[in-house]
């Protein structure tokens, strides 16, 4: 360690590393949408597919990996240096290869469930308003009246269609489902677009609603019966690993004649 704080250009190293591993964290925990100055830096990202942003990520990866690695080979490192700047080439490929190119898809199969576990409270929403004969248009602004950050994706979704219909003259249900599209949620857009087309037809939704309503709830039904299976498989997991472990542990401790051994290692 004392070698590597007396390395010139060593502190720049660590400022570029924390920084770079600061942002990489920042973007994968972001859940909202990017603001505009870094929507307008990651314009030309967003124009690529899976395949190209997996291409334009292992390019990039392998690029900064090997600048690091011939930092670490031709540069003269030893011991820590050389240690870091191998295990930063590993994580620059790893970071920019593999984990950053799948931020995209990751935040959009999020926000896709998350709109799949409110789309049964919208529609409990809507059925008691127009049970009210309240205006489409009412609905959906009383929804977003009030934030609830546990509602955040599905009024951002909401105010998406409001603007929508204020833009392009669409009818409330029919910019909903224009919102919806691309959204990656199929039942929320069967929903939106069984609400447009009764909108349009002037026809009532009661009881298409009640029952997408029945079927969203056997379909997170389901998906909570998934999720305790996999967290009771995980915490059998962790039991059989700590019992190993705790075996492994008292042979050990036996073999040894109680750590005797070690103290006489010692």
């Amino acid at each position: 360690m004392p070698n590597l704080l007396i390395v010139p250009g060593a502190p720049c190293w660590l400022l570029s590393l924390a920084g770079a591993l600061l942002a990489l964290l920042g973007l994968t925990l972001r859940r909202g949408p990017l603001s505009p100055a870094v929507g307008l830096a990651l314009v030309g990202a967003r124009r690529l597919d899976a395949t190209g942003r997996l291409v334009a990520g292992q390019i990039g990866g392998g690029a900064v990996a090997a600048l690091l690695l011939l930092a670490a080979s031709v540069g003269g490192a030893r011991d820590t240096t050389r240690a870091l700047l191998l295990c930063g080439a590993l994580g620059a490929y790893l970071g920019l290869g593999l984990l950053l190119p799948r931020l995209p898809e990751r935040r959009r199969e999020r926000e896709a469930a998350a709109l799949r576990r409110l789309t049964p409270g919208f529609v409990a929403f809507v059925r008691v308003a127009l049970g009210s004969f309240e205006a489409p248009i009412e609905i959906m602004r009383r929804y977003v009246a009030r934030p609830y950050p546990r509602l955040a994706p599905m009024q951002a979704l909401v105010s998406e269609a409001l603007q929508f219909s204020a833009d392009l003259r669409l009818r409330p249900f029919a910019a909903l489902a224009h919102a919806a599209r691309d959204r990656g949620c199929r039942e929320l857009l069967d929903v939106a677009r069984a609400l447009a087309q009764a909108e349009a037809e002037g026809g009532s939704v009661e009881g298409v609603l009640a029952a997408h309503q029945t079927t969203l709830t056997l379909i997170l039904q389901g998906e909570f019966k998934r999720a305790v299976r996999r967290r009771t498989l995980y915490l059998l997991l962790m039991v059989a690993i700590s019992l190993v472990v705790g075996i492994l542990i008292n042979l050990l401790f036996v073999m040894t004649g109680g750590g005797s051994l070690f103290t006489r290692l010692g």
